[in-house]
């Protein structure tokens, strides 16, 4: 499962992020990068944004990745992927080293990246859950994230 998790995080180049504010489920389409080892999805944002503020009042958060054709056959051969975890804010050289891995996943973010007002997010990924069709569904949970 975790080559199957790693192939679909590189070939998207978008996730869809789920924020809660207040009661609200919201969503957010982001560019993103990933650490090798699964374990974590990196974002960044302008802080002033309500993402950010969803993420800061209430850091769980969920992505998803699908292969979605807007056809019918979506609903029997496509697959949807969510990663459940938790947000928080990198700074320092953590976050200019993971600045720097989102650069080189999509360099149409230097702009963002360079803005005064921009943070770096981490998303500690718990789990996976892979779902195609109807009826097969699958786990998977990065190693790393019961050590922590």
């Amino acid at each position: 499962m975790k080559s199957t998790v790693a192939s679909l995080l590189t070939q998207q180049a978008q996730c869809v992020l789920a924020t809660v504010r207040g009661q609200q489920p919201a969503l957010h389409l982001m560019a993103y990068a990933f650490s090798s080892d699964l374990c974590e999805i990196y974002l960044v944002s302008k802080q002033d944004t309500q993402k950010v503020k969803n993420m800061r009042d209430s850091p769980n958060v969920t992505c998803l990745w699908d292969n979605r054709t807007g056809n019918n056959s979506d609903h029997t051969e496509g697959f949807a992927m969510s990663g459940f975890g938790k947000a928080r804010e990198l700074t320092g050289d953590t976050a200019r080293s993971v600045a720097s891995v989102l650069l080189q996943r999509n360099a149409t973010l230097m702009p963002l990246i360079a803005d005064p007002g921009a943070i770096i997010i981490a998303i500690r990924i718990d789990r996976y859950q892979w779902v195609e069709g109807y009826i097969r569904a699958m786990s998977y949970q990065p190693e790393k994230a019961f050590s922590q």
